[in-house]
């Protein structure tokens, strides 16, 4: 995955997002070209509430479920609104929601919307602010230690297309060895990290930034 761009892309978003709401608007007095916001149901939320937020997370996390269904339709931030620390909600697991996209003279990473299950908490930021709830624990190190490495082999050559390329052949023997660890897991973690696992083999590549949950957080 492209971590770099990513990170490039948010700190874009960041600085742009807070004058941008669903309806288009005008980006510059001197260019006749418009900035606008598409917000979308997200394929994601199918996968459940697997997310957590980071100290990383771009937005504000909110309190109240007004706070979230008036965040359904805008990503512009709520003023006066009560929100809370990213430090305090470790144990919290979010949704990934909405998923909105920049067009025209904005422009940057797709940013989520995502919540807790009874609605309490919710936010608005980009997938570097997010990640898969289950990332460090014991039993999926034998995943995820492979797909960093595979993240990480060739990503100081950021033109090199053997960069997250999954036909490589070191990046190949890595993603086999996570599909190993993965057969190892029980119930519902299982069906998910397998499912996950078996969608990038079929891409043929882990740069599918924003499409994949067990993504979320490698770097």
């Amino acid at each position: 995955m492209k971590f770099k761009k990513l990170l490039i892309s948010a700190i874009l978003l960041t600085s742009s997002v807070t004058a941008l709401s669903v309806v288009s608007m005008p980006a510059n007095a001197a260019t006749t070209k418009t900035a606008s916001v598409t917000i979308k149901n997200s394929p994601l939320t199918k996968d459940g509430y697997l997310v957590k937020v980071t100290n990383d997370i771009s937005g504000k996390v909110y309190v109240g479920a007004t706070n979230y269904k008036k965040q359904l339709k805008s990503v512009t931030p709520l003023k006066h609104a009560k929100t809370v620390s990213p430090k305090n909600l470790k144990k919290i697991k979010f949704r990934i929601e909405k998923v909105a996209t920049m067009k025209g003279k904005a422009f940057g990473a797709p940013e989520y919307l995502v919540a807790s299950k009874d609605k309490k908490y919710s936010a608005w930021t980009t997938q570097t602010g997010l990640q898969y709830f289950y990332m460090n624990t014991k039993s999926m190190q034998g995943v995820i230690k492979p797909l960093k490495r595979i993240a990480k082999r060739y990503s100081n050559k950021m033109d090199d297309s053997r960069a997250g390329n999954l036909k490589d052949a070191k990046n190949k023997k890595d993603l086999e060895l996570a599909i190993k660890a993965a057969k190892k897991l029980k119930g519902n973690q299982r069906k998910f990290v397998l499912t996950s696992l078996n969608q990038l083999k079929k891409a043929g590549t882990i740069n599918n930034e924003g499409t994949n949950l067990l993504l979320f957080g490698i770097q």
